[in-house]
């Protein structure tokens, strides 16, 4: 099949334009872009799970049936909401003079778009995104590449490792929040990893462990003071650690390049 020939599911036609976004009815003044600020502003404010149909119609004054003339279900709506939370790609530039320096500013933009929209580590993926704003984040990174010796797919690969962390790493953080922030409610303790394993690791049965804890000062808890300044060295050792594995690739490729 040809590609113009190809029937795209219906969010992505949307998303790309080539499916009008609203249907015949009354109240022509709702649009799917009102629908879709109102559905992140809800997630912004109360997270993933507070969105439907139904708030978002309350939000804005109109039936819940008047929404589907223009988003026709919540799978559509989150699709729609993902592609809008991540258009800061399409206005993205990246700095740095060579390749990793352009990887780690392309990497902390995604980290900061995450971290501004926590709910985007909780939306399903059962694809990768496939709208404007994901085409856009993914042409930048390839572009952070270019001037490399890695084959296009090899640039693909590495980008994607790059997303899969940030977007883990985005998801962690988010869970551990939720559920410090439901202890902390409930009136119980909230503790970091690394200080339970000064009490709980025992030298001889787990000697690495209990080594490691010596070796810590104490750390702050979610949500404490200097816990974000943690979380933000940690990324940029993870990060690293990535970076490094690419610029050996690198070097690989460049020494099979042929003689001049």
């Amino acid at each position: 099949m040809a590609q113009d020939e190809m029937q795209l599911p219906d969010e992505l036609a949307l998303l790309w334009g080539r499916r009008s976004g609203g249907r015949r009815g009354p109240r022509p003044e709702l649009d799917a872009s009102a629908i879709v600020a109102a559905a992140v502003e809800i997630a912004d404010t109360d997270g993933l799970n507070a969105v439907s149909m139904a708030r978002v119609a309350k939000q804005l004054g109109f039936s819940t049936m008047a929404l589907y003339r223009h988003v026709a279900n919540k799978d559509e709506l989150l699709s729609l909401m993902w592609n809008e939370s991540a258009s800061v790609a399409q206005r993205v530039e990246l700095t740095g003079d060579g390749w990793r320096e352009r990887m780690q500013s392309w990497a902390t933009l995604q980290q900061q778009m995450l971290t501004g929209h926590p709910w985007l580590a909780q939306m399903p993926m059962s694809n990768p995104p496939m709208g404007p704003s994901a085409f856009a984040w993914l042409e930048r990174g390839l572009d952070a590449l270019s001037g490399t010796p890695l084959s296009d797919a090899e640039k693909l690969q590495a980008v994607g490792a790059i997303s899969a962390y940030s977007l883990a790493e985005a998801r962690m953080a988010y869970e551990e929040a939720t559920a410090a922030a439901r202890r902390r409610a409930a009136g119980k303790p909230v503790v970091a990893f690394e200080n339970v394993l000064a009490v709980l690791a025992d030298p001889e049965t787990f000697p690495n462990l209990a080594r490691l804890a010596a070796t810590l000062s104490p750390m702050p808890a979610v949500g404490e003071a200097g816990y974000e300044e943690y979380g933000e060295a940690s990324f940029g050792f993870g990060l690293d650690l990535l970076l490094d594995g690419i610029a050996a690739l690198i070097e690989r490729r460049e020494g099979q390049r042929p003689a001049p």
